[in-house]
């Protein structure tokens, strides 16, 4: 039975997509490019585009799942370390998001200074879910794309009066240098077409399902870069400085001086679908751990990486500025890899199976 539907996927792309850029991204884009930071989140939105439509030939092409392709290919050892690595990967990926969001919800949402304990209910989330199926999401993502979107317009909507519309102008003036460094720093936060080398044989991969999809993507794309353009409209030279990207973006409409801050309405909105949101990495951390390893109880793997990660965000919070700069400077590479080259490259495995079968039948 498959797990997921195409509609679910399709509201996957719309509710988690967009939020974790809603945050920080903004800010490390504007530090690099400037009024060309647009331009920066559209290259790595083309560059996880190409994934995600590799990765869709390959769910109409295979007929087992990723872990099977896996297999079939380079037997179960390679497979295993192919998985640890992804493991890995995904762990490092929750990383940064978890740490943004952290600091977000303890300097807005609270009038004292918590203890670090604040953030454990999330970890306990994060830990429930990783013990379910990968049909939970899909149920989820029924629902909560309703709260992404509603939180976003309301957002979008409150600042429109704030945006300086001349401030992008001329294009392309900061050169492809600065431009090309921005999209460099930003790979942490996108790459989610990763995520679908897991929808690989888990849904029915229906005549019109692709365009379905990639339309969806294209929906959660363009909320991204109007996010960014509203951005840099609103705050101009002094945008690197706002850590915090769409909470600021409404807090300085007159409508919100004369009334109360109501968008806090949309911010809660959009945290609630974070929750989710940055429980993904987490939980295909531990889904591909659990298939390397075996243990008898799957509640173990998930214990352990929500501890490690828990763990760090205490143990390396004074140190968050120097990670965050070396996360930046020299992660983007792996990232690269992990989430788009080898996600792109699935495609060439399933086309060599169907070749040798081909010639199998032929001969």
């Amino acid at each position: 039975m498959k797990q997921l539907k195409t509609r679910q996927i399709c509201f996957f792309f719309i509710a988690f997509m967009p939020i974790t850029k809603f945050f920080m991204l903004p800010s490390v884009l504007a530090e690099c490019a400037y009024e060309d930071m647009w331009i920066s989140a559209l290259l790595s939105f083309f560059l996880d585009f190409i994934t995600l439509a590799c990765l869709l030939r390959v769910c109409r092409l295979s007929n087992t799942d990723f872990f099977g392709l896996l297999e079939k290919n380079f037997g179960k050892t390679v497979a295993k370390i192919i998985m640890f690595l992804y493991a890995v990967y995904f762990i490092l990926k929750a990383f940064i998001p978890l740490q943004e969001q952290k600091e977000f919800v303890k300097l807005s949402l609270y009038i004292n200074m918590p203890t670090d304990l604040f953030f454990l209910p999330f970890f306990l989330v994060s830990f429930y879910l990783c013990l379910k199926p990968l049909r939970v999401f899909g149920r989820v993502s029924d629902i909560l794309w309703f709260f992404t979107l509603s939180g976003y317009l309301l957002l979008i909507f409150l600042s429109i009066s704030n945006v300086d519309w001349t401030s992008f102008l001329p294009v392309g003036a900061r050169g492809i240098t600065a431009t090309i460094k921005g999209t460099y720093h930003g790979l942490n936060w996108w790459g989610d077409c990763a995520y679908a080398l897991f929808f690989i044989g888990n849904f029915a991969h229906g005549k019109k399902a692709s365009t379905r999809i990639i339309l969806s993507y294209l929906a959660g794309g363009v909320m991204v870069l109007f996010a960014m353009l509203f951005f840099w409209g609103t705050f101009t030279s002094i945008a690197f400085r706002q850590k915090f990207a769409m909470t600021e973006l409404s807090k300085y409409t007159t409508v919100i001086n004369n009334t109360g801050r109501f968008d806090y309405v949309g911010i809660l909105f959009i945290l609630f679908s974070c929750v989710f949101g940055l429980s993904l990495p987490i939980y295909f951390a531990c889904l591909l751990l659990n298939r390397v390893f075996s243990p008898k109880r799957k509640w173990i793997i998930s214990l352990i990486i929500n501890l490690i990660l828990m763990t760090s965000l205490v143990v390396f919070n004074q140190y968050m500025n120097t990670l965050t700069w070396f996360f930046l400077k020299y992660m983007g590479i792996p990232f690269l890899i992990m989430g788009n080259l080898l996600p792109i490259l699935t495609l060439c495995l399933v086309q060599k199976r169907r070749r040798l079968q081909v010639e199998n039948v032929q001969a």
